[in-house]
């Protein structure tokens, strides 16, 4: 569920920084989500973990907000060969979304480089970031035993 409720947050902020200040029906978006199937429970979950984590509403904070510009750190050639392109990509997002800092995008890829044993696809980082940024485990603890098609991507 955790994941579900990252996939909401990254919507809610896409969301929100695209009307640049414009007023928006929380309706109209909850609508929107409910569309493409998430729950109220994980909806309002999305929202609560917003506005827990900035000081005034997200509306507020996101919508004044420009997204992060400047450099991207360029991945080392290990880093490059343990991540997908999309997994790459989505970290890259967050990070210019501002859901996660540049300490965070560090520890996701250290996360990743050590528990790695082939390229980690972008369902995987989803689990590795929601863990993060929720501060649970609990998903990333069901890659520790190989999959039926024998591609793990953690070890013990």
């Amino acid at each position: 569920m955790r994941d579900r409720i990252l996939e909401i947050v990254v919507l809610m902020v896409d969301y929100i920084q695209g009307k640049r200040g414009q007023l928006f029906s929380s309706e109209e978006l909850s609508s929107t989500l409910k569309t493409l199937g998430y729950s109220d429970l994980e909806i309002s979950s999305a929202y609560m973990w917003l506005v827990e984590r900035f000081d005034d509403t997200p509306e507020q904070h996101f919508a004044s907000f420009e997204r992060a510009q400047g450099t991207n750190r360029v991945l080392t050639d290990l880093e490059r060969s343990i991540l997908s392109s999309e997994a790459h990509g989505y970290i890259l997002k967050l990070l210019s979304l501002s859901l996660i800092d540049q300490a965070q995008f560090e520890s996701i890829l250290e996360r990743a480089s050590l528990f790695a044993v082939q390229p980690v696809e972008l369902d995987q980082i989803k689990l590795i970031v929601s863990a993060l940024l929720f501060r649970d485990t609990e998903d990333i603890d069901r890659f520790t035993r190989d999959d039926s098609n024998n591609t793990s991507i953690f070890i013990n």
